[in-house]
């Protein structure tokens, strides 16, 4: 669920991003801007407060507004497998939270196609002030998810051997998680980020309570129903507050489809980056580390436990990212657009621009010293923080490792971020697809020929790698800045000639 957390502040700021285009455009995109960032720049007002408990609350906030919902599954799950293991046998219980991290993994990578295409779709219908075909968008989005999902999920579901209330409470639990992901698409471009954490807040109550009670009478069943209600009941709060927000309109809006052929490079990063995420997950599931608790259902508890803790520890740099560097990062983005709309020079604007690369390199700076803190931290206690939280002392090299590579991934998703607000889809895609490439190849390879101590090195290494390109392709990009604004803008046909240019004769091409 951290992943979840991330991408609310990527669909948030890619929702700011509109049409590029000179002349009055740049100006209503500030505006869009402004209105879309609007978190940040007041919990930044917290930051230049005159006493310190101002700056504990911006973080704290920050910290709830992004992995607050992360937090709030973790929990309930960590209550429900604890009432779990009393109910049930080892082997059930392991199989209860194997089938939750297949029904979250799978849900997230099929919707990822439609996270970026849907939120583009949406950016240009709030720069039309199209307010009020949200809520249709949202009703056609789930009917064809729900479509999509359902195919797939009866096909996996109908190879499963588990029992018919199990498949049926395991299907529910699957469209209920893919709303869960689309919903929290258009929270986020009504700023409701307050709502998105009572919603997580109050599915996980209910989940938990129900799974108490429910699996008290038909165990395995009763648990895995549980839960799904819980998570039934977080797609409703957020489907009502939706309804709140934008207004409730019964008729569709597939539009967006056409936005598929419009941004291909969209629909390619989405799936890259999720798929990206989970393939080295994949590979140690279905590897000889593999576990095959049924038949299609492997775990890798050694890789997946570390690995999972390790992520923990970048939560303060979402909180950093949000607080700090996007909103620092703001200011001088706006500034350098407003000087191209007043029609300035190229040496004032070479100087906005100058600025901007500037104050990247002194908030990136402040990042590799925040979390390299923070990990180093972790890493030096490690051994009393493995024995709290639990974890086999034969994990602790892939947690070590792990804790840097989900270092270096904040890194990658902070350059993505910024690549987005200038539309560099492209130079985005080509990132995300040598960060898949890499993470499943260099796992591969530490699987084939490495030893259990190099488990997590094809992770960290790809990370790596993704990071060094990823931070050439912005340097390179920013530092021409310039050339690409103006030459990647469309060259139109003007409407009306001098009356001279309309008696010129043009020159035929032979």
């Amino acid at each position: 669920m951290l992943l979840d957390a991330i991408c609310v502040i990527k669909r948030d700021r890619l929702i700011a991003l509109s049409k590029k285009t000179f002349g009055i455009d740049f100006k209503k995109r500030d505006e869009i801007i402004n209105a879309m960032a609007g978190i940040g720049f007041r919990l930044q007002r917290l930051i230049t407060g005159e006493s310190y408990s101002d700056l504990v609350r911006a973080y704290f906030y920050s910290s709830v507004i992004t992995s607050g919902p992360m937090i709030v599954v973790m929990a309930a799950l960590a209550v429900i497998n604890r009432v779990a293991m009393v109910r049930l046998s080892i082997e059930e219980s392991r199989l209860f939270l194997s089938l939750l991290l297949y029904a979250y993994s799978f849900s997230m990578i099929v919707v990822s196609p439609m996270v970026y295409v849907v939120t583009r779709y949406l950016a240009d219908k709030y720069y039309l002030k199209e307010i009020e075909t949200f809520t249709p968008v949202y009703l056609s989005t789930l009917e064809i998810l729900f479509a999509v999902q359902t195919l797939l999920s009866v096909f996996f579901l109908s190879h499963l051997q588990l029992s018919l209330e199990a498949k049926i409470a395991l299907y529910l639990l699957y469209l209920s998680i893919s709303a869960i992901w689309m919903a929290m698409i258009f929270l986020s471009a009504a700023q409701s980020y307050l709502w998105i954490v009572i919603a997580f807040l109050g599915g996980g109550i209910i989940g938990t309570l129900a799974s108490y009670f429910w699996g008290r009478f038909q165990g395995f069943n009763g648990f895995l129903m549980g839960y799904t209600v819980g998570q039934f009941v977080t797609f409703f709060i957020l489907t009502l507050r939706i309804f709140r927000e934008f207004g409730y309109e019964s008729t569709g809006d597939y539009g967006f489809i056409l936005y598929f052929k419009r941004y291909p490079y969209l629909i390619l990063i989405g799936l890259c980056y999720y798929l990206g995420i989970w393939i080295d997950k994949f590979i140690f599931w279905y590897s000889d580390q593999g576990e095959e608790l049924i038949p299609l259902i492997h775990i890798a508890p050694n890789y997946d436990t570390p690995m999972f803790f390790a992520y923990l520890t970048v939560v303060p740099s979402l909180a950093f990212f949000v607080v700090q560097m996007e909103t620092s990062f703001m200011g001088t983005y706006q500034d350098y657009y407003k000087t191209i709309r007043q029609r300035a020079g190229l040496d004032i604007i070479t100087q906005k621009r100058n600025v901007i690369v500037r104050t990247l390199t002194k908030h990136f700076k402040k990042f590799a010293l925040f979390q390299g803190i923070i990990s180093g931290m972790v890493i030096a206690l490690i051994y009393p923080i493995t024995e709290a939280l639990h974890i086999n002392p034969y994990q602790l090299g892939t947690f070590r490792i792990a804790i840097l590579g989900s270092f270096l991934l904040m890194g990658l998703v902070m350059i993505i971020n910024i690549l987005f607000y200038f539309e560099f889809q492209k130079e985005i895609f080509w990132i995300t697809l040598i960060y898949i490439v890499t993470n499943s190849s260099l796992t591969y390879a530490t699987l084939k020929w490495g030893s259990f101590a190099s488990y997590g090195f094809g992770y960290t290494l790809a990370a790596f790698v993704s990071v060094v390109i990823g931070f050439y392709i912005m340097d390179h990009r920013l530092h021409h800045l310039n050339y690409y604004t103006f030459m990647n803008q469309p060259v139109l046909v003007p409407k009306y000639k001098f009356e001279e240019e309309s008696k010129t004769v043009p020159p035929k091409w032979e």
